[in-house]
């Protein structure tokens, strides 16, 4: 039993109870038009439940938008620039590249290990995608057959591999059902690249019934709706997983069958599917939560690593996702939050609402949101966002986006070639057909700004963020303002950052 301060729908008040049990579910590349509760052409009835008995937030950011960094943040609670890997990766005299190299690998603590001392056990189910994974597995063709005997040998020791590294580098008590990375970068057989999201659940919702007495902390990161396809994989063999077939499909949540049948009644076309099987996959982690009877003591968390239409850019299509906190009998319900908030936020409330601190040495850039919640009001005005080469500073009205290049970068460009080369610093070719240098998701033809080296855009008549005001000298004294704030906020990160970052001798 501990005694923890909570203050619900604007009162403060002192309660006793039993620590809650904590469920995050982390979707992969969501945007919110997979959601009917943001708008969506969905049939998402479960989290629509979620978000109707709990808190909607409309400006819930991931700092960085793809997927390990986003990972690294939600488990720290720490800008994904302070990762130790990154450290190892690049020299602190020059700006670091952020993309899918934030790995745990150098001790330091996640939302699992605080909880773990206070006496959780954990589990991470499905995808994890913050280890070297291809330092652990042993070469498997694509064109391997994975029923040969040979090769599933070896699948099952590569994901038997990845398992233990997970577990010894995350804190998890537990590691179930894995996805260690995207599906083109584990080694195993082009037959088995497809998701399957009856087993993720399958591993949540027997993890819950054998942790009932609790308390316990779940991390269930999906794999969908990310490539490849989430259709193809609805139509392909439901035993299908990363360490070969299981000799029966999972039955956990409603058949492909019905998913396909439902939004069909609903009138959706069939690529709305997906949505609906993830949102079967959090209707059965909800109905194990109440056959246990621990769901009015459990927390559950829901949002996406990242936007899909923007990925590994710092506009909104790639930062802001959908996000629901939902605790019943502890916080308002069917509140939409419209302040700024982030994943780093998630580990600190989390550990907030549970009863646990931080250890000093283990600083968090979060802010424990439970204040806000009951009461309203912000907990920031400002929130850095960061990727590739890139960093930006959104407010409540504005946003400031900065590339800046390493040495080794900068000496390659020139006047005439600087828009083919991208925010990470590779340069990109013309495309003859399109007339355009095209960036990676196509991101460049959808925000002009793209190429430019500082970027200022009005989020109130700008949303889209295509008209970009840095140059524009009615704009000067924001654009001071901004780049301001982003020095303070990067001034004490390892890595320089052009003019900003860290100042000399530091």
């Amino acid at each position: 039993m501990i005694k923890y301060w909570l203050l619900v729908i604007g009162m403060c008040c002192t309660v006793t109870a039993r620590q809650p049990n904590v469920v995050i579910i982390y979707a992969d590349d969501l945007n919110p038009s997979g959601i009917g509760c943001y708008g969506g052409k969905a049939l998402t009835p479960n989290i629509d439940k979620l978000a109707k008995e709990g808190i909607r937030f409309t400006r819930y950011y991931a700092t960085s938008a793809v997927c390990s960094p986003s990972r690294y943040s939600l488990l720290t609670g720490r800008y994904a620039a302070r990762c130790k890997a990154l450290q190892d990766d690049f020299p602190s005299g020059d700006v670091a590249l952020i993309r899918w190299n934030c790995r745990l690998e150098g001790g330091e603590k996640t939302i699992a290990h605080l909880l773990g001392r206070a006496g959780y056990t954990s589990a991470l189910v499905g995808k994890h995608h913050n280890i070297e994974n291809m330092a652990y597995q042993t070469r498997v063709p694509l064109d391997a057959d994975p029923r040969d005997p040979a090769v599933k040998k070896t699948i099952q020791k590569n994901y038997d591999t990845l398992v233990e590294q997970v577990r010894e580098t995350t804190g998890f008590t537990e590691v179930i059902n894995l996805y260690a990375n995207n599906f083109h970068t584990l080694d195993m057989p082009q037959p088995l690249h497809h998701h399957n999201q009856d087993w993720v659940t399958d591993g949540a919702v027997k993890f819950i019934e054998a942790s009932k007495d609790g308390p316990f902390f779940m991390h269930m990161a999906l794999t969908i709706p990310h490539g490849p396809d989430p259709l193809l994989s609805m139509e392909a063999d439901p035993r299908i997983t990363p360490h070969g077939y299981l000799d029966k499909a999972p039955r956990v949540q409603p058949s492909r069958k019905d998913v396909f049948e439902r939004v069909e009644k609903a009138g959706l076309p069939r690529e709305a599917a997906p949505y609906t099987w993830l949102d079967d996959a959090v209707g059965a982690v909800f109905q194990a939560l109440e056959k246990a009877g621990i769901a009015d003591n459990t927390i559950i968390f829901f949002a996406s690593d990242h936007n899909e239409l923007g990925k590994m850019t710092c506009y909104d299509l790639g930062c802001k996702t959908p996000a629901i906190l939902w605790w019943p009998g502890h916080l308002p319900a069917g509140v939409v939050n419209d302040e700024l908030v982030a994943n780093i936020d998630i580990a600190p409330t989390l550990l907030a609402a549970c009863g646990v601190t931080s250890p000093a040495d283990n600083a968090m850039d979060g802010i424990d949101l439970i204040p806000m919640l009951g009461k309203g009001g912000s907990v920031r005005d400002q929130l850095l966002l960061e990727i590739t080469y890139t960093k930006g500073i959104v407010s409540k009205d504005w946003k400031y986006i900065a590339t800046r290049f390493p040495k080794k970068v900068k000496a390659m460009i020139t006047h005439e070639n600087r828009k083919t080369i991208n925010q990470e610093g590779v340069a990109v070719t013309y495309d003859p057909i399109a007339g355009a240098v095209a960036a990676r998701y196509g991101v460049s033809e959808r925000f002009p700004g793209y190429y430019d080296d500082d970027q200022l855009y009005n989020l109130n008549s700008d949303a889209d963020e295509v008209d970009n005001l840095a140059t524009n000298p009615e704009y000067t004294k924001q654009m001071k303002e901004m780049r301001s704030t982003l020095k303070t906020m990067s001034r004490d990160f390892p890595h320089v950052f052009g003019e900003f970052g860290r100042s000399k001798g530091q």
